[in-house]
């Protein structure tokens, strides 16, 4: 691992377990074993090394959610196939999932990340926006649906980190009968 690794994810242990406000640039040098003049050099502020550490996740993130994903299929089918690689990931990486969630409602993101972000979710609203086409999904606003999705898989994974696929399924039905027209 490089260091610049080595210091994003000694930031991501860090803001999870601590907060931003208690994370210095001080401690995450010490805990990625390097000098603060280092840290410097990839990192200008501390606000910058969190957003770039957001988009790295967030990248992470939905290539994992996306991989093998085959628009030929039926939308129903690629709804499944995507939220479930998304529950999946938050069920598999709690700690890089948790600083998502800690980040999207942070003033420290950018709005350029911000930005970025929803970019990466482009091929999710697709999805959506053709089943609204085709008269499977409802007509609402792609990215309240999405919003109301995520909200309910955050809250199951929150209330329930174990759960058996007959609990995903169940969720992602749930998910789906709230949205299908």
């Amino acid at each position: 691992m490089n260091k610049r690794d080595n210091i994003l994810n000694a930031a991501l242990h860090l803001l999870v377990t601590q907060g931003e406000q208690a994370t210095s640039m001080k401690w995450i040098a010490k805990e990625a074993k390097c000098g603060i003049g280092t840290m410097y050099n990839y990192f200008p502020s501390k606000e910058n090394l969190i957003n770039v550490l957001y988009l790295d996740l967030k990248k992470k993130h939905m290539n994992y959610c996306l991989t093998g994903l085959d628009k030929d299929k039926p939308i129903k089918q690629q709804f499944f196939d995507t939220w479930r690689k998304m529950l999946e990931y938050a069920i598999n990486h709690p700690v890089e999932s948790k600083l998502l969630e800690i980040c999207h409602y942070s003033p420290i993101i950018t709005e350029h990340s911000k930005q970025e972000g929803l970019e990466l979710l482009k091929p999710v609203i697709e999805i959506l926006e053709k089943g609204k086409k085709e008269g499977i999904i409802k007509n609402q606003d792609s990215m309240q649906i999405v919003i109301f999705i995520y909200g309910s898989i955050t809250a199951s994974i929150l209330s329930r980190p174990e759960m058996s696929s007959e609990d995903i399924n169940a969720i992602l039905s749930m998910a789906w009968d709230a949205i299908k027209d």
